[in-house]
């Protein structure tokens, strides 16, 4: 009921119309959340640069010369790299755009300088100089384990890198990132431990604890998710020293009602349902595993694994949920992190507390940031372990399924695991198959193929819009060397994943068209190719067929967004040089559109095409007698599940299917593998195919 209020109230208010109308606007408005930069996002051919994104709570707003006075919280985006504060009172102009999140009425979007006005009381200065120096302390120490440490003690992920962040969830040990109810209880039971030597009474104990605890959250600063800690926090403190279970089920369930009647928009919150599901776990399953578990190991270490597994258990559906994938290692990862998480947090702490005393702060900073490295080691390791990945329904489905089965006969439920194994891993176990050729890489909405070169080489053509997504298909593949990459075009979902795809391989040339920009590690690799230059790798010879030199002054007038570019894309026929009757050819095409397909045609010598990668995802724009020529025995199309591009085109794929061509899409089939072998009575080669397939229901192991 609260929650629909509040949504109605912010989707009816007067700026929430404004935004629909992407007016225009002037605000005045006060701070209420740190400013954070956003991560890199690709959207089609565009990449997203980070921006600053907070939270404020409009006070007066102008639009064409009339002013309006109202209360309501804002998202604001500005490209301005500016230091603002909780608190701070600011004047923004901007453009009011109508946003998904349902927290706020609309998004302001700004690219002027933000205009302080008043700034924030002293108390809210004082902590922003507190969190300052010690993410500066941090970032001094220049490792991705110190990153670590302002996240956890304070709440301040300012410093870890995207690909940090990634590797943290893969590994199942993104909780650690920020300041959690663990770190909370923690600190409280280091004062609840300390407090005994003062006082033999539980109330004095628990109360002076309760005051450390409240001048914690003041440190951290009180925003929703520290808030959110600290309650959890004191629920997980009450239950261990009653040592009733039945006295803190009715403590969660009251902080959780407190905090929804603070806040009704943290039921949407992911952070807010796993800190629940945790510290569900630790009150509810941690104690009957902890006993369990003493049968067979020491107290101690039965606790660490009891609470390591209590947390997870709860935690892993929902984060398959969110994220679709998690590594099948987590529990054991989190087991081994346990041990350490106690001292990182309290000596990260006692390095804020002393700030003021650098010499002693920086000592506990250092230790706490070596005993990180093992936490960093550790998510380091995911990467070399498989995960799951599945689909949200099939994990609603097969938790209903199973609690439904146990209930009835555990012989039932084994036996249905058992087969949904098989079902599931069978076909998976034989991708991409022992002689594939080529594999298109389910990079979502972006290009990624590669070509077989044996022995862990390949080459690569195109990296996709996602890091993790090609480093995660080229691991599946067993490809730790690439003699070559080819980056078709200078459009991000083709380019951006780069540095996923040469992370821990070793790379040789790097082609490229004149309009393709590397970083300076890279440039000395790099290779602007044209049309008529060629290479031999292995089995396999390659020549590149467009562009020509300076051609770009014949398409100045192309309308669409990224046409021009799209028609510089390298277009690189790969052919097969075994000693056999025919050669196998495979015309990979990059994004080119129309106008450049017909004078491919027109110009280039194309022998008969066996595998055609289909330009630009499957659009609707093909030239005919390009489609014609090129009419292929397989294509693959590299194109994201419901895209706003309508890739691919529907009539393209029915011409192809009408002339008897095979047509896979990563979309509907998830990668898929191309192999092919010479038939000596037929004298020609047989194609086949694999792929993972996409159905809901379906597992894939990563």
């Amino acid at each position: 009921m609260i929650y629909s209020l509040h949504f109605a109230t912010l989707q009816h208010s007067e700026l929430a119309k404004l935004a629909m109308q992407r007016a225009d606007v002037k605000l005045w408005a006060t701070v209420t959340t740190d400013a954070k930069a956003t991560s890199h996002k690709v959207n089609g051919s565009i990449l997203r640069t980070p921006q600053l994104s907070f939270l404020v709570r409009v006070h007066k707003v102008e639009f064409k010369n009339s002013v309006m006075k109202l209360r309501l919280p804002v998202r604001v985006l500005s490209s301005k790299d500016q230091k603002v504060i909780p608190g701070d009172k600011v004047v923004l102009v901007g453009n009011l755009l109508v946003t998904k999140e349902k927290r706020v009425a609309a998004t302001l979007i700004t690219g002027e300088s933000i205009q302080v006005i008043d700034n924030a009381g002293l108390l809210s200065i004082k902590l922003a100089e507190i969190r300052q120096s010690f993410r500066r302390s941090a970032q001094e120490l220049n490792s991705t384990a110190a990153t670590l440490i302002p996240g956890m003690i304070l709440g301040d992920t300012s410093l870890q890198s995207e690909e940090f962040s990634r590797q943290m969830r893969r590994s199942g040990l993104s909780h650690l990132t920020a300041v959690s109810g663990a770190n909370f209880a923690i600190v409280s039971a280091l004062v609840l431990w300390v407090m005994r030597y003062f006082s033999k009474r539980l109330a004095i104990q628990i109360s002076a604890t309760a005051i450390f605890l409240i001048l914690f959250l003041l440190l951290v600063r009180p925003s929703p998710s520290v808030l959110r800690a600290g309650v959890m926090a004191a629920v997980i403190l009450i239950a261990r020293t009653s040592g009733n279970r039945r006295s803190a089920a009715p403590a969660l369930a009251t902080a959780i009602t407190l905090l929804l009647l603070l806040d009704p928009f943290q039921s949407h919150d992911p952070g807010f349902v796993l800190s629940v599901l945790a510290t569900g776990g630790l009150i509810f399953l941690a104690p009957g595993i902890t006993e369990r578990l003493q049968r067979f190991m020491p107290s101690a270490l039965a606790e660490v694994v009891a609470v390591s597994i209590s947390a997870t258990v709860l935690c892993t559906p929902y984060i398959m949920f969110l994220s679709g994938e998690i590594s099948v290692l987590s529990i054991l990862f989190n087991i081994l992190v346990s041990p350490i998480i106690a001292p990182i947090t309290i000596s990260g702490f006692l390095a804020v507390i002393l700030l003021p005393f650098s010499h002693f702060s920086n000592v506990l900073l250092l230790i706490a940031e070596f005993l990180a490295r093992w936490v960093v080691r550790i998510s380091e390791i995911s990467n070399l372990t498989p995960s799951w990945k599945l689909n949200p329904i099939f994990i609603i489905v097969i938790l209903s399924t199973s609690w439904f089965l146990q209930r009835k006969t555990k012989n039932v439920f084994v036996v249905s695991i058992l087969i949904f194994v098989l079902v599931n891993f069978s076909n998976r176990a034989g991708f991409p198959g022992d002689d594939w050729k080529i594999v298109q890489c389910d990079v979502g909405q972006g290009d990624a193929l590669v070509l077989n070169l044996g022995r862990g080489a390949a080459a690569l053509f195109d990296v996709g819009p996602d890091p993790t997504s090609i480093d995660r298909c080229l691991k599946v593949l067993k490809i730790s060397q690439l003699p070559l990459v080819v980056l078709s075009h200078n459009h991000a979902d083709h380019t951006f994943g780069f540095l996923g795809a040469v992370r821990g391989r070793s790379v040789g040339e790097i082609w490229t068209n004149e309009n393709v920009v590397l970083d300076l590690e890279f440039q000395k690799l790099q290779r602007v190719v044209t049309k008529g230059d060629e290479a031999q790798l292995g089995d396999f010879d390659l020549k590149i067929l467009w562009p020509k030199r300076n051609f770009i002054s014949e398409f100045n007038n192309l309308p669409g967004d990224g046409s021009k570019e799209n028609n510089s894309s390298l277009v690189v026929q790969v052919n097969s040089n075994h000693e056999t009757a025919s050669q196998v050819s495979i015309l990979i095409t990059g994004d080119i559109e129309p106008e450049a397909q017909s004078q491919i045609v027109r110009d280039a010598n194309l022998s008969p095409i066996n595998i055609l990668k289909m330009p630009h995802h499957g659009s609707r724009f093909q030239d005919g007698a390009f489609m014609n020529v090129t009419m292929p025995e397989i294509a693959l199309i590299s194109v994201g599940i419901g895209n706003s591009y309508g890739h691919p085109d529907l009539g393209v794929i029915g011409q192809y299917l009408l002339n008897g061509v095979t047509v896979k899409r990563t979309d509907l089939d998830g990668p898929v593998s191309v192999a092919w072998r010479f038939d000596e009575a037929k004298k020609r080669y047989i194609f086949t195919t694999r792929s993972m397939r996409k159905e809901w229901w379906r597992i894939q192991w990563l």
